[in-house]
């Protein structure tokens, strides 16, 4: 006969790794509101959106004002602001722990 095997310990969790899962669920977050404005962006170019969207694309607009790109044209905001989402997705996936 064999002798059952002890049971697993149960490890303390690392700071580091759950650190970084919190900073991969705010950057998902934040990849999730700046993936909003730029929709609400494309979407203030057409006039035949909805009007939630359009709200969104103002308050995008506005942002992106005051952000110091308020010399752009409304089609290379929204791009600018795509970029920054793609970017801050990438940042997200790049920091998630494994």
């Amino acid at each position: 006969m064999s002798v059952p095997s002890a049971p697993p310990v149960a490890r303390a969790p690392s700071w580091p790794r759950v650190l970084l899962l919190l900073l991969c669920a705010l950057l998902l977050l934040a990849t999730a509101a700046l993936a909003l404005l730029s929709l609400g962006l494309f979407s203030s170019l057409a006039s035949n959106g909805p009007l939630w969207l359009r709200s969104l694309g103002v308050v995008a607009a506005t942002l992106t004002t005051s952000a110091g790109l308020g010399g752009l044209s409304g089609i290379a905001q929204a791009f600018t602001l795509m970029l920054l989402t793609s970017l801050v997705a990438a940042l997200a996936a790049f920091v998630k722990p494994r």
